[in-house]
């Protein structure tokens, strides 16, 4: 028998005899992402990558260091090779403890240039717990958890896409690990990621033939939402804002989506989704954070692309609104063809 794993990635790593050059943070960010929380005795799919983000976000809401805000990420990433094994049973699981510090050290010295200090490692240790609690609470609804830790960051533990957690988890990783070395982690092997555009040919041809057979907007708004959200890859949030009248001015109200819940108002002129109706023309935001007034609705959108909508007459009556969690996410190919499947609503005059 083999006395080695093959990773998502195809490297062969051994994991009681670890190589630090066949640590990858694609196969750490791809296997946490499908490792569930609890060995799976939860109520919901919750999984270890999500942990590790969540812990990650509330270091940085806490203005800890770079340097622990990514410590924060990694810290459950020796499980990507040793599975996540319950606290209980690592007490006396004969040299996995020793196995797993090991692991864990030399990830931390690959990706942080040194291994924690104690002072570190306790403080990672305090938001880890911390973390732990909302598991316990909503998991597995542990009513004797104890008192509610202070935290900043709150997990929804609601059940999402493998694929989102990976995207996020890698896009914290690049983040932190850029703003630590000055650079993206370019010289670390990856396996390519591709990203197949859309026919937004078809998918124009699909919502004419929704508008010819359906008078009513909100029906026509609601499938055109659904076809995006299962045509686009990478993305967190699909659908529509609708200009209404108020006593100050137009504003932006949430029409048909998909995904979590959103800003329910957005004044005119504020946010992408406002610059884009004032201004009467597509934004496309490679990263949200660097975009002067940007509106966060769901805190890991990174890039958004938001298209005008028209009257008969030119003018914008809302929106189309999508955003990724991927940063530089929307190309200019993505552009025209979402302008082109929004001249499908314009042109059927139903606003």
């Amino acid at each position: 028998m083999a006395d080695y794993i093959t990773t998502y990635t195809g490297i062969r790593f051994y994991p009681t005899e670890p190589d630090p050059e066949g640590v990858r943070i694609e196969d750490v960010a791809h296997a946490l992402s499908l490792l569930c929380r609890g060995n799976g005795h939860v109520s919901t799919f919750w999984s270890v990558a999500e942990h590790c983000i969540v812990c990650a976000r509330e270091a940085a809401a806490r203005g800890w260091s770079d340097r622990l805000v990514l410590a924060c990420l990694l810290h459950d990433a020796s499980e990507c090779y040793l599975s996540d094994v319950p606290r209980p049973f690592k007490h006396d699981l004969i040299g996995y403890r020793e196995h797993e510090d090991r692991l864990l050290s030399m990830i931390y010295t690959r990706f942080l240039g040194s291994d924690l200090t104690a002072e570190e490692q306790a403080r990672v240790r305090e938001i880890d717990d911390g973390a732990l609690w909302y598991d316990l609470r909503y998991l597995l609804h542990n009513e004797r958890s104890g008192e509610e830790p202070r935290f900043h960051i709150v997990p929804s533990c609601e059940t999402r896409p493998f694929a989102e957690a990976e995207a996020e988890y890698l896009e914290l990783f690049h983040y932190y690990y850029g703003r630590i070395h000055g650079e993206k982690a370019a010289d670390l092997e990856t396996r390519p990621q591709e990203r197949p555009l859309p026919d937004y040919d078809l998918l124009a041809a699909q919502l004419q033939g929704f508008a010819e057979e359906e008078p009513s907007a909100m029906p026509l708004l609601s499938n055109a939402a659904a076809l995006l959200w299962g045509a686009l890859a990478d993305i967190n949030w699909a659908g529509f804002y609708l200009r209404r009248e108020t006593p100050e001015g137009p504003e932006l109200l949430l029409g048909p989506f998909q995904g979590k819940p959103a800003c329910i108002r957005i004044p005119w002129g504020k946010g992408v989704c406002g610059t884009a109706s004032r201004e009467n023309r597509t934004v496309v935001v490679p990263d949200v954070h660097a975009f002067p007034g940007h509106i966060a609705c769901d805190s890991a959108s990174n890039a958004e692309i938001v298209v005008p909508l028209h009257a008969a007459d030119g003018t914008v009556v809302g929106v189309l609104d999508i955003d990724s969690p991927l940063q530089d996410r929307f190309t200019e190919a993505d552009r025209a063809g979402l302008e082109q499947f929004a001249r499908v609503l314009s042109h059927m005059g139903r606003f």
